[in-house]
């Protein structure tokens, strides 16, 4: 019997382009997960995948300029400055709501528990219990925004009261519900890296970069963790990883080559270790 696979795209700096190329380059080799999920910029493009979003329409909106535009767009400066400084405990330097309503515009009024082929989790965390959530319900563009509010970078989205940030504080790239699903034998997780570079001079993108190597430094380590762990609930797992420049913030230019990168990934773990598998 062929095995029953979930799909989990991992947080990473305007990774969604190479989550894209990823996700459609397996479609094409006629992969089709149960369960697909992500956390932060693989929230977005797993998320859009569940919706049923055309592999060409998920690839317009990951090259749109005005897509990552969206996620500072509608920041009211002035009183945004005011609430964060005096009536602000979850504060962030951008409000997200353009984001949202940019993904609204794809996929609808999309609520999560209706999405069943494939099922969507997304990872958020709520940084007032220290906790992680995996969310599959909600409204899906929220959801997938909420996943990518970088703390001290984006003000959290409220999702049923709770104040939520990136996923990828604690979990780049979610599993942890699906090793007690019995419907999902293996289990593949996609990680973007970037190569090694100089960090920014300039505030505040040298502080984004630090913050971004802290992250990098625990995703390593609770990564093997949960191979451990996927073991143990006899679950296969199966680990690609795309390495690639770290994007510039708002040029697309390279956008098509990341997207590339990860179609090639796809074809590589195709290749060497899921086809066998099938």
């Amino acid at each position: 019997m062929k095995p029953r696979i979930a799909i989990s795209l991992g947080s990473s700096f305007l990774g969604f382009a190479t989550h894209a190329g990823f996700m459609a380059r397996l479609h094409d080799l006629g992969i089709r997960p149960v369960a697909v999920g992500g956390s932060s910029a693989g929230a977005i493009t797993s998320g859009l995948y569940a919706a049923g979003v055309s592999a060409e329409n998920i690839r317009k909106v990951v090259f749109a300029h005005r897509f990552r535009r969206s996620f500072v767009r509608r920041t009211p400066w002035l009183t945004h400055y005011i609430r964060n400084t005096f009536f602000e405990s979850n504060m962030g330097a951008f409000k997200t709501d353009g984001a949202v309503e940019y993904l609204k515009k794809v996929v609808g009024d999309v609520d999560i528990k209706d999405l069943k082929a494939p099922r969507y989790m997304a990872a958020v965390s709520n940084l007032e219990t220290c906790k992680t959530h995996f969310l599959t319900s909600g409204p899906l563009a929220h959801v997938m925004i909420a996943s990518c509010c970088i703390p001290t970078v984006f003000s959290p989205i409220t999702i049923d009261g709770m104040a939520c940030f990136d996923g990828g504080v604690a979990h780049e790239a979610p599993i942890d519900p699906w090793l007690e699903q019995e419907d999902i034998d293996l289990i593949i997780m996609h990680r973007v890296t970037h190569t090694p570079s100089a960090a920014p001079k300039l505030f505040p993108f040298n502080l984004f970069h630090l913050a971004s190597k802290a992250h990098e430094c625990a995703s390593e380590q609770l990564q093997e963790y949960r191979v451990r762990l996927a073991g143990l609930h006899g679950k296969q797992l199966l680990t690609a990883r795309t390495v690639h420049s770290r994007p510039v913030t708002f040029s697309g230019s390279q956008m098509p080559n990341y997207y590339a990168a990860g179609e090639a990934e796809a074809q590589r773990l195709y290749d060497t270790e899921l086809k066998h598998l099938l």
